[in-house]
């Protein structure tokens, strides 16, 4: 009994002698770093605003009167022209198209019967399109006629691109934010026949633009307990941890205004074999698009 007992404990210390030279020697290797070059290129960033297609002109076609629909002489989105016939109601009514445009909604058929203010047709103007979006009281300097915004249609993934052309100024208050509506007006622009009227959008409005930057991934850049970026760098045979400056970032690169200069090579430790590989695919863009080495 006493010789198991013996064992046991011996076992025991051997097990203690390799786990703490696992730990002595895990503790005495360097970490292993990856390298990401600082480079010289353009940043740009956006303001984005949400909003959604419109037209300038609809026009809704309500009943007159009870009455019952006799005849009916357009289809649903077909063209029609301004003052064409659109249906007779049985009290001898002929009820005509206000505008030109496309009968976007057809609501009833031959001997409907309808009443008072009810909905007939709606016809829209698809010739003249804008683009409307809100912006809040804090983005409002953003906003200038004139500017450029790009727009995106959520649903189809169709881009345009056109100059702001009105900003109301009265604002509509939403809880404890105010917001004002700008408007862009898309009657000279090619709009693709699958972005319709209602449609959700995002506007992109130009915010800042550094150019001929020094860039880094913003993923390689640490942070100090009073907030200040560091990253590590080779001084010889140490790590050294070396304090910046920055500028803009739109989310994958940032701006170096001092500490660094296009070049040189930086460390950091990736969290897991898949943010390394990340982070090298991250590089591998910032060289193929938009970054321009000096």
């Amino acid at each position: 009994m006493k010789k198991r007992k013996t064992r046991w404990i011996a076992a025991g210390i051997v097990v203690v002698l390799i786990v703490a030279a696992v730990l002595y020697f895990q503790g005495s290797r360097e970490p292993r770093y990856a390298e990401a070059v600082a480079q010289t290129g353009n940043l740009t960033t956006y303001y984005s605003f949400s909003g959604s297609l419109d037209v300038y002109n609809a026009v809704t076609v309500t009943a007159p009167a009870d009455a019952t629909v006799s005849e009916i002489y357009v289809r649903q989105n077909t063209a029609v022209t301004k003052n064409a016939r659109l249906l007779r109601l049985s009290d001898g009514s002929i009820l005509k198209a206000d505008i030109a445009g496309e009968v976007t909604s057809l609501n009833v058929a031959v001997n409907a019967v309808v009443k008072t203010g009810d909905t007939l047709l709606e016809i829209m103007d698809l010739s003249g399109m804008k683009a409307t979006f809100k912006v809040d009281e804090y983005d409002v300097s953003a906003i200038a006629l004139g500017k450029t915004a790009q727009l995106t249609v959520d649903g189809t993934g169709d881009t345009l691109e056109a100059p702001i052309t009105g900003m109301d100024k009265r604002a509509t208050v939403s809880g404890d934010l105010s917001y004002y509506i700008a408007t862009v007006d898309l009657s000279g622009v090619a709009v693709p026949t699958d972005a319709l009227p209602g449609m959700q959008i995002t506007a992109r409005v130009l915010n800042k633009k550094a150019e001929n930057a020094v860039l880094l991934p913003v993923d390689v850049i640490s942070f100090t307990r009073t907030n200040t970026p560091y990253v590590l760098m080779r001084d010889g045979k140490n790590v050294i941890q070396v304090e910046l400056e920055v500028g803009i970032n739109d989310g994958t690169n940032v701006e170096i205004t001092h500490g660094l200069k296009a070049g040189d090579t930086v460390l950091y430790t990736p969290t897991s074999v898949s943010a390394f590989q990340n982070m090298t695919n991250m590089r591998q863009d910032v060289r193929n698009s938009g970054v321009m080495q000096q």
